[in-house]
């Protein structure tokens, strides 16, 4: 009953804005489009298979083979394996005049020569639907269930003897109003997940929870390509266990622009306010500056940059209240030839555990080579090393992760 009047009471105070005024994973929000053409086909690579008139269905198959030199993210007692991971999937595509769906599935199956114990199947079986009744109308229901893991050492609950291994639902609706180039334009969106563990309950049990969320944004154009954006998002998250001290509100209000002016220049930048607000008083509560940025940049048809930032909070797996996280990364994607990719990638975080004495200084660097034999089979290598420093030694470690990947489709 609490969701439905946040969902009413924000709902009710954006077209309230709206009279007055004048409708994820990268981390920034985007524009939804009218309807949502998706990425461009690339005709050098999947073909879809046509089953009828607008019914297509892509299948692939990628399988990896590589070796991680510190499996446990420890600074001693290094645990290394070789791996091996299978990635079979399917997409089938419906689309009508007004009207288009779809639905997907991706297993992917990892296995570890030296230690069997972390082996793990994951899976995840996403769809949606779009409703175009209009050129300023459209509505998007979308949502996924995930079967997944917590690898062992990626979380602060302790290590245990497997990995931690979860079952989550989601469902979201997404509603614009205001054709795409119109002067004003508003999104309203809702979701609501609910993510359970399924072993290690004797340290898992606490992490159990359900997240409603609500959010809008409305954009006002002041270029052809440039708009402001004024946005407002707020998440429930509500634990399980009766004597949870983590039950919380999180509310982003954000101002920003988005643009696409140039050939070269894309991206959307906000900035606002971020808070937390616990239920019990015994937790540290948050409000401070919060932000969300990409920017991308293509000098040439063939090569782009990417960078991003944000500061959020994110929840607490063992230690602390919550973690102050702010994240810095760019990537650099170049096309040699019309085989042959490559992506240079770094990244930052940094880590403040809040209720702890605990920092955490994490970066990577990552070098990935992508080379297509044929139309539909390529063969790609990869790198990968990450290093995180932090003020409790216990926790500091260095990681090397090799990978070769074969893919495959139709």
């Amino acid at each position: 009953m609490k969701s439905r009047k946040l969902v009413v009471a924000v709902g009710t105070s954006l077209a309230t804005f709206c009279l007055f005024a004048g409708a994820q994973s990268g981390p920034v929000s985007p524009s939804y489009k009218i309807p949502d053409t998706g990425k461009p086909v690339d005709k050098e690579g999947p073909r879809p298979i046509p089953l009828m008139d607008g019914v297509s269905l892509t299948p692939y198959f990628n399988l990896s083979f590589g070796r991680d030199d510190n499996l446990f993210l420890t600074n001693t007692n290094k645990k290394a394996s070789n791996t091996q991971v299978y990635n079979p999937g399917a997409r089938l595509d419906i689309k009508g005049a007004a009207s288009q769906f779809g639905l997907g599935y991706d297993l992917k199956a990892g296995k570890f020569s030296s230690s069997s114990a972390d082996d793990y199947t994951d899976y995840k079986l996403d769809a949606f639907g779009e409703f175009v009744p209009s050129s300023s109308m459209g509505l998007k229901l979308f949502g996924d269930y995930i079967g997944g893991h917590d690898p062992r050492g990626s979380t602060d609950r302790g290590i245990a003897g497997t990995p931690d291994e979860f079952r989550s639902t989601s469902v979201n609706a997404l509603f614009a109003y205001g054709a795409n180039d119109a002067k004003g334009r508003i999104e309203v969106e809702a979701g609501t997940l609910d993510k359970r563990y399924q072993n290690n309950r004797a340290t898992t049990l606490a992490s159990d929870r359900n997240t409603d969320s609500i959010g809008g944004r409305f954009f006002f154009k002041v270029a052809p390509k440039t708009s402001l954006i004024l946005e407002a998002r707020q998440a429930k998250l509500d634990y399980k266990l009766s004597t949870s001290l983590q039950d919380s509100t999180e509310t982003r209000y954000l101002a920003g622009v988005t643009w696409d002016a140039t050939a070269a220049t894309s991206g959307t930048v906000k900035v606002g306010q971020l808070k937390k607000d616990f239920k019990v008083a015994s937790r540290k509560d948050f409000s401070g500056t919060g932000w969300e940025a990409n920017i991308s940049w293509k000098p040439l048809s063939y090569s782009k940059f990417d960078f991003y930032t944000t500061k959020s909070v994110n929840e607490s797996t063992g230690l602390g209240d919550f973690t102050l996280a702010k994240k810095y990364g760019a990537a650099w994607t170049h096309a040699w030839d019309p085989r042959l990719t490559s992506i240079v990638s770094l990244s930052r975080n940094d880590d403040e555990f809040v209720g702890n004495v605990r920092n955490d200084n994490t970066d990577a660097y990552g070098l990935k080579l992508n080379y297509k034999l044929m139309r539909w089979l390529s063969v790609g290598g990869e790198y990968n090393f990450t290093t995180r420093d932090s003020n409790v030694s216990g926790f500091n470690y260095k990681k090397n992760l090799y990978m070769i990947t074969f893919g495959a489709t139709l």
